[in-house]
């Protein structure tokens, strides 16, 4: 908008100082129009713009005039001069659909007139308008049509403009190699052009599309880049902040996380931009609600959805009320929040947002589930899931897995349930292991950095020091010249410079010392990196709650394990462990006795194994044992072993608890290279065992199962 009000300020018509005269003594008269009656429950933003878009109504039917006095007075030009003055005094005003309405009429007079700045001006203007209506094919067609302006008139300032508008749409559309082209070539256009607050945006822009990509690293790097430009000339700030706090926030670092959307708050509040402040509150809400503070979200997703419904901002609107229907679900007020997720399904669909379409059906079959609304949360599951699978949105199938399960247990169909909590298991596990190489990332990238930015620095006082080595070797050549002269004037200069090498001696040994501290600052960095690391390590093959080996884990050495009793033909047991009605303690007792039931169990557990035994959790109130060199008999006795032990010491506790086993072992599989196979025969007898009634193994050949000795 700056090279809008520079191109305002440079206009010399006749007709075009008329409009502005015009525009100023309308603005003035606003003060003493009628103030229009607000909602006192309003928040005093959305108060703001919705004033604004009142009193700019009332002005317009005046100023509505001046495009036809411009005309009279200077032709074509004038008009063009009026139509982009009254543009800019109601976009000032964020009064954004009166305003496309005079950015319109320029872009018709300006093409017709053959003003190619002008032109591209009011075409930039009014993408910006639809990216906010949500209008995203009308948007591209604008974008193709200020490249082509911009190949036409060989305007490098505009084919920038126009490669960052197509790169955000085909964005949108999830066209990412294109997008990656189009935003590559603006960053280099604006650094060509020396425009840096365009390559802070086209380097945001970058970071946007490596995050949906994957590439973590790549993403970081490039937000903080822009970050150091939008810091250095102070130009949207919220922006930048608000970009690191949702990285961070998908690390679960809340304390990062909170500390840049404080900054990026306290930047949209500066700015005295309605929609900047919506934008910042909007993802904030986001961040309270995963951080369990639903009444603070509820407070900041109103208030920005107020001010997004003044300004009309279909995107923003849509995941707003997304943000305060989460709100509203957390404070288990699932009746009120339903209309917010209905709202935002229609918006979703509407602009074919498939994110926020695919997020606000999950909400609402969660509902229907509380209501017991089985035939809608059916159908609401069976839509939203290849939506996400289409749109890569792992976080949220995990969720769907979650709600399939939920939905089985209530239809009273175990063998689904089974099966959907298997398959959130597994990809939690995967998300949990993608969350920790990315904070790995993000350390990594920070310590990067934070070298370079040292070894910037003292490069930099390395070039002084030698600058001002030079500096004395050109002093001390001339002196010796004018000594050649006059014997006593050496003798002067010889005693100055020795007083300065003296110092330069001691500046020398004062900077020796500062690489001596950075470089042991830099070897602690390293030791906390490591320490790190070894920690993170730890935390992916442990299970935190029961300290037993994670799923993970158990697979890799499941695999070793095979390969060793392949070479060896050694037989390999597995035992899968299932607690039995643990659904029924959860919701009879809550999770956290569920966990302690867990804990106290597994320990019995561990204490009936044997030394070479393997421990995992398999995921939920699964646990899976391996061992081997034990034919059937030793193999039985170990299951029913494990099996007593938690009978027999959970029973007098409350909750008490039982479990059931299901076994297979290598030999009996008809090939010994998959584990799959065997970790599929053991959860097929872990069923049987579930069906024949709880508390007991299945799995060993009924021969085994008749003695009572062999079971001692």
């Amino acid at each position: 908008m700056d090279s809008l009000r520079n191109w305002l300020a440079n206009s010399g018509s006749t007709a075009g100082k008329v409009a502005r005269r015009c525009a100023a003594f309308a603005l003035a008269a606003l003060i003493f129009l009628p103030a229009p009656a607000l909602a006192d429950d309003a928040p005093v933003r959305a108060q703001a713009v919705t004033a604004a878009t009142r009193l700019c109504v009332q002005a317009d039917a005046v100023l509505q005039l001046l495009p036809r006095i411009a005309w009279q007075l200077g032709g074509r030009r004038g008009r063009i001069d009026a139509e982009f003055a009254l543009a800019m005094f109601h976009a000032s005003l964020s009064v954004d659909d009166l305003a496309d309405r005079y950015w319109q009429a320029m872009n018709r007079d300006a093409r017709a007139a053959g003003d190619d700045q002008a032109h591209g001006i009011a075409l930039i203007a009014r993408i910006q308008t639809v990216l906010a209506k949500g209008d995203y094919a009308g948007g591209r067609a604008l974008a193709d049509e200020l490249m082509q302006l911009a190949q036409a008139s060989g305007n490098e300032e505009l084919r920038a403009d126009a490669e960052e508008y197509q790169g955000v749409f085909d964005r949108r559309r999830g066209n990412l190699d294109a997008a990656l082209a189009h935003q590559s070539a603006a960053l280099a256009l604006r650094r060509k052009l020396g425009d840096t607050a365009g390559e802070a945006t086209a380097l945001t822009n970058l970071g946007t599309i490596a995050r949906d990509q994957g590439d973590f690293a790549r993403c970081l790097d490039y937000f903080l880049q822009a970050l150091e430009i939008r810091e250095r000339i102070d130009l949207r700030l919220d922006v930048a902040y608000r970009n690191v706090a949702m990285l961070y926030r998908e690390l679960d670092d809340t304390q990062t996380t909170q500390r840049y959307f404080a900054k990026a708050v306290e930047a949209a509040s500066r700015y005295a931009q309605p929609g900047y402040y919506a934008s910042v509150q909007g993802a904030y809400a986001g961040f309270l609600n995963d951080a369990g503070n639903h009444a603070a979200a509820l407070a900041a997703a109103s208030e920005a959805l107020a001010i997004s419904e003044a300004l009309d901002n279909r995107p923003s609107i849509g995941f707003e009320h997304l943000e305060a229907g989460r709100a509203l679900l957390g404070l288990r007020r699932p009746d009120a929040a339903a209309p917010h997720f209905d709202a935002a399904l229609a918006i979703g669909r509407e602009i074919g947002q498939r994110e926020l379409v695919a997020r606000s059906e999950l909400a609402l079959a969660e509902i229907a589930l509380v209501h017991n609304d089985l035939a809608r949360a059916h159908g609401l599951l069976g839509e939203v899931s290849p939506l996400l699978n289409a749109a890569g949105l792992r976080p949220y199938l995990a969720q769907a897995y979650a709600l399939r399960d939920h939905l089985a247990e209530a239809e009273n169909d175990p063998a689904t349930a089974h099966e959907f909590a298997h398959r959130h298991a597994g990809l939690h596990e995967e998300l949990l292991g993608t969350r920790s190489s990315r904070l790995l990332t993000a350390i990594e990238v920070r310590q990067v950095r934070e070298q370079s930015r040292q070894q910037l620095e003292l490069a930099r006082r390395t070039n002084e020091l030698q600058a001002e080595r030079l500096q004395l070797g050109s002093k001390e050549r001339r002196y010796g010249i004018v000594a050649i002269a006059a014997l006593v004037a050496i003798l002067a200069v010889f005693a100055a410079l020795l007083v300065r090498l003296r110092k330069l001696n001691r500046a020398l040994a004062e900077h020796g010392e500062e690489v001596d501290r950075q470089r042991t600052a830099l070897a602690d960095a390293n030791r906390r990196l490591e320490s790190q690391a070894r920690s993170l390590y730890q935390a992916t093959i442990i299970d935190p709650l029961t300290g037993v080996h994670s799923r993970s884990y158990m697979l890799g050495e499941l695999g070793s394990l095979l390969a060793d009793c392949r070479r060896t033909q050694r037989n390999l047991t597995l035992l899968l462990i299932d607690f039995d009605n643990f659904k029924q303690v959860n919701d009879r007792y809550g999770h956290l006795a569920g966990d302690r039931v867990l804990v106290k169990a597994v320990r019995f557990i561990r204490d009936a194994l044997e030394a070479d035994c393997l421990l995992g959790r398999f995921g939920g109130e699964e646990f899976m044992v391996a061992f081997v060199g034990r034919d059937e008999s030793a193999s039985r006795r170990l299951a029913e072993r494990i099996r007593r032990a938690v009978a027999e010491n959970m029973a007098g506790v409350d909750p008490p608890a039982t479990i059931s086993i299901g076994a297979a072992m290598l030999r009996q599989m008809p090939t010994i290279d998959a584990i799959d196979l065997l970790i599929d025969a053991a959860d097929r007898a872990l069923y049987a065992a579930k069906q024949a009634g709880r508390n007991q193994v299945q799995g060993f050949p009924a021969r085994l199962t008749s003695p009572a000795a062999d079971l001692r």
